[in-house]
């Protein structure tokens, strides 16, 4: 009845450990039940014999009694009922540990080397071969530092040295034992005593060390085990030993390895200079010892140079250079002439002093190649027209032309847009067969036979040349214009323009321009003549042939009085021609009616009236007829009564006053109209007046005049005095004074 039913096994960890002094050790104790799983609130007690102490243990877990420490060498604690992670307090997380459900734990620590004892006893566990766990912890005031991985060549002896100190001061320990045993890898063994383990003893600097030897050259790798043993017991002086430490580490057996590779152009000229380089590669993990490369000099090329500087031994070029490192490289610069077309192939190889060889080989194709160049032009050309010119160069050999230059020279007759004679063009390489066309264009300045001449050149004195002439006309232009000498005042002029072509010589892009003086205004233009902007008229003819002629006529409206009007019309042609004319009208009077509108009240308060006085002057020099008068009044405005010439009264039809049309105002006569408008909302009203008259055709003549119209203001507030004469309108004319809104 005083048993668990359930609990049934005890697990300690670690069963066994070494640990330096002043140091702790965690014990994890777990309870399980039949079936593997932990048991949670399960009375476990710790007892502690020989050196050491106990520090704490686990009273987190779920008890009545919760447990606890009873002295230093005794303690209760109880198997947790939840999962938590124990952190020692200080910045280093590595040291933290988990305890889970079902598992307790016990904190042992001892100031002095020596042995500690720990029986945990599970009291709930039926079973006495299975209720309690013996582990021991030993005490050791030494550290060591293991020897790093060795590498060596292959057949050498490579020495390995554990260093073991006192793990409170740092001082060396003497008398300890290392245990080496190779564990796997290439057959080998330790010295002195030529087997798979060896002990070493350490000395008074805390070294002990054994050297590892192959039984025969072969690349791999070695696991070393290595075990640190405490001399025996000072209590027991005869005893065995402890071993206090495990470790392992790794022996690399390497060789050098080299590697070479040639390289070069696929290709080279003949009689042309190319360059090889080797290259060669230590790819092994060790220094290789010196170097000998030999490079077979084949039939039809010729060495001319080498960084560093070969030795000649008859067709072979050799260099002998010191060790090469692991990893490294080192490269030889060759230079060589080839003598004959065809292919090559160059073989170079590389030996070591300690037998190692590589070899490697470079193919090149020797080729001859060939230079013609062509040029093709137009036979005629005018002069100030560009003439163009192609020029195409070709390779006809076998392999790439080198540094190609095409020098373009002509007769001092043509130009080019750059001004330079001859021209001089980088081709650069021409692979075989290749062709490559360059466009020119050169303009005549004088008419006759022009001569053109090109020579392409190559590395290797390759050379070619051609040439193409031109034979260049003058090109000519010529205009006459007519128009009569005066016209009225708003009637309409016609002038007619010729264009004739008296050269042999076509003409292309024959363009007329007539710019109509500002006295006069465009009412149409034959052939397609398009007015644009700046009052000028363009026609586009197009082709004119030798001694042909084209006739084009404009018609204009005469709108200002001007004893003299100067109408000029330029043509341009292809190749850069200019030719002018012109015609000369006086504009004699006519009538002419200024239209003037002024608000008699402004600013206006809303609800209030303002009049507007609109004159009509004939400042022409004949009657003016038809004078008709509309006034559009604004939203702001609504209109109250208006008065016309003799007291007539127009018609108001909505915002609109139309007053009647009179007759026969003599030339510096005015008429006066009046509107009388109501301001009824705030704002800058534009008030619109339209004149009309049969003696100034049918566009209108059109005045407004601004008002501003404000609200009235409150008690003792000054009027809105307006915007000053020529101001903006105010932007919110209807807000009261005051600061702007934020």
């Amino acid at each position: 009845a005083n048993f668990d039913p359930y609990a049934c096994r005890l697990e300690v960890r670690p069963l066994e450990s070494s640990n330096p002094v002043g140091t702790q050790q965690v014990l994890i104790a777990t309870i399980y039940d039949a079936e593997g799983q932990p048991r949670r609130a399960r009375r476990v007690e710790w007892m502690l014999e020989g050196a050491g102490h106990i520090v704490e243990v686990d009273e987190s877990g779920w008890s009545k009694a919760r447990g606890g420490k009873v002295d230093n060498r005794y303690a209760i604690s109880y198997t947790d009922m939840t999962e938590h992670t124990i952190d020692r307090g200080n910045s280093d997380p590595s040291d933290d540990f988990t305890v889970r459900p079902g598992q307790s734990w016990c904190v042992i620590s001892s100031p002095v080397e020596g042995d500690t004892h720990v029986t945990v006893y599970a009291p709930g566990i039926h079973n006495w071969d299975k209720h309690k766990v013996n582990v021991t912890t030993h005490w050791i005031n030494a550290g060591w530092t293991l020897p790093p991985t060795g590498a060596a060549r292959l057949g050498a002896q490579h020495t390995f040295t554990t260093n073991i100190f006192r793990f409170t001061d740092r001082m060396p320990l003497a008398n300890y034992r290392v245990r080496y045993t190779i564990l796997d890898g290439p057959p080998a063994v330790l010295l002195p005593n030529q087997q798979r383990t060896a002990e070493a003893i350490s000395d008074l600097q805390g070294n002990a060390s054994v050297s590892i030897v192959q039984l025969q050259p072969q690349a791999g790798v070695n696991r070393i085990g290595i075990e640190i043993i405490r001399p025996p017991d000072p209590c027991c002086p005869t005893g065995p030993g402890i071993i206090i430490g495990r470790g392992e580490t790794f022996m690399e057996w390497v060789a050098p390895n080299i590697a070479v590779t040639k390289t070069g152009p696929p290709s080279a000229a003949i009689g042309q200079p190319f360059n090889f380089a080797i290259t060669v590669t230590n790819t092994g993990k060790i220094e290789t010892e010196a170097l000998t490369i030999r490079d077979q000099l084949p039939d039809g090329l010729t060495f001319v140079s080498s960084q560093p500087q070969a030795n000649l031994e008859g067709r072979n070029l050799v260099w002998t250079l010191g060790p090469l490192g692991p990893g490294r490289s080192t490269v030889v610069q060759a230079t060589f002439r080839a003598d004959r077309v065809g292919a090559v192939t160059n073989t170079v190889n590389v030996t070591t002093a300690e037998g190692l060889r590589a070899e490697a080989a470079a193919n090149l194709e020797v080729t001859a190649p060939g230079l013609s160049v062509a040029m093709i032009g137009p036979q005629n050309g005018v002069v100030g027209m560009p003439v163009p010119f192609q020029i195409s160069v070709t390779n006809t050999g076998n392999g790439p032309a080198t540094n190609v230059v095409l020098v373009d020279q002509f007769d001092d007759g043509l130009e080019h847009s750059s001004g330079a004679n001859p021209l001089q063009l980088e081709v650069g390489v021409l692979a075989a067969g290749e062709t490559r066309t360059f466009p020119i264009n050169l303009v005549p300045r004088r008419p006759g036979t022009l001569l053109n001449r090109v020579t392409a050149t190559a590395e290797g004195g390759l050379t070619a040349s051609a040439q193409a002439s031109v034979i260049a006309a003058q090109a000519r232009l010529a205009v006459s214009k007519t128009g009569p000498s005066f016209k009225y005042a708003r009637s309409q002029v016609e002038f007619n323009i010729s264009v004739t072509n008296p050269g042999d010589v076509p003409l292309t892009n024959v363009v007329v321009r007539d710019q109509l003086p500002p006295e006069l205004s465009f009412v149409q233009a034959s052939q397609g003549g398009q007015l644009a902007s700046g009052n000028q008229v363009i026609w586009n003819l197009g082709t004119l042939q030798p001694r042909d002629t084209q006739r084009v006529q404009v018609v204009a409206r005469a709108e200002q009085l001007t004893p003299r009007a100067v109408n000029v019309t330029t043509v341009t042609a292809d190749p850069g021609l200019t030719e002018r004319a012109e015609a000369v009208l006086e504009i004699r009077g006519a009538p002419a009616l200024r239209l003037e509108a002024l608000d008699t009240r402004d600013p206006v308060e809303v609800g209030e009236t303002t009049t507007y006085e609109i004159s009509v002057t004939n400042t022409g020099t004949l009657p003016a007829n038809g004078i008709s008068i509309v006034a559009a009044l604004p939203p702001q405005l609504r209109a109250r009564s208006g008065v016309g010439p003799g007291n007539s009264q127009p018609r108001i039809e909505g915002n609109q006053i139309v007053f009647p049309t009179i007759d026969g105002l003599q030339p510096g006569q005015s008429q006066l109209y009046t509107v009388v408008a109501e301001a009824i909302a705030p704002g800058d009203a534009r008030f619109r007046i339209e004149m009309r008259s049969t003696s100034l055709g049918p566009d209108p003549v059109i005045e407004e005049e601004s008002t501003n119209i404000f609200r009235p203001l409150g008690p003792g507030a000054a009027p809105n005095p307006g915007p000053a004469p020529g101001a903006p309108p105010a932007p919110f004319p209807d807000r009261p004074p005051g600061p702007p809104p934020p």
